[in-house]
């Protein structure tokens, strides 16, 4: 993700809730998961998530890093998301880096986080004249 070489199917994934499942409650980790099912709750993380074509989650969704081919109803915050082609988002995402294939579908509002942001000069007021 974000440069990296690594595709999901050779990450270690420590939690799978599999493509018949559905999970009804918060879900929380300190390593990674991957959904191919469906949660009916939060979901945090302080490793990836990723939600697999046929995943979903109706909850809001807090982790490291995010990867998104399945649906998501509810709000993100993570510092990387990565949305793929087949993704839905249904909710408010705040993150650091973000990145979007073509075909994805997002509905909300996108909050972004950068370390080096400063604010553009004013060059509008410069180049106008004065009025008298």
């Amino acid at each position: 993700m974000f440069n990296q070489k690594k595709s999901a199917s050779h990450m270690n994934i420590d939690t799978l809730i599999g493509e018949h499942c559905t999970i009804q409650g918060n879900i929380g980790s300190q390593n990674s998961i991957k959904i191919d099912g469906g949660i009916i709750g939060h979901v945090a993380s302080e490793g990836m998530v990723i939600i697999g074509e046929n995943g979903w989650v109706k909850g809001n969704l807090r982790a490291k890093e995010l990867l998104v081919f399945g649906r998501v109803e509810g709000d993100i915050e993570t510092q990387n998301l990565d949305l793929k082609a087949s993704a839905h988002i249904h909710g408010n995402i705040d993150t650091h880096n973000l990145q979007i294939d073509p075909g994805a579908v997002y509905q909300g509002s996108v909050t972004m986080h950068s370390q080096n942001t400063q604010a553009l000069p004013d060059v509008a007021a410069k180049a106008l004249p004065a009025a008298e």
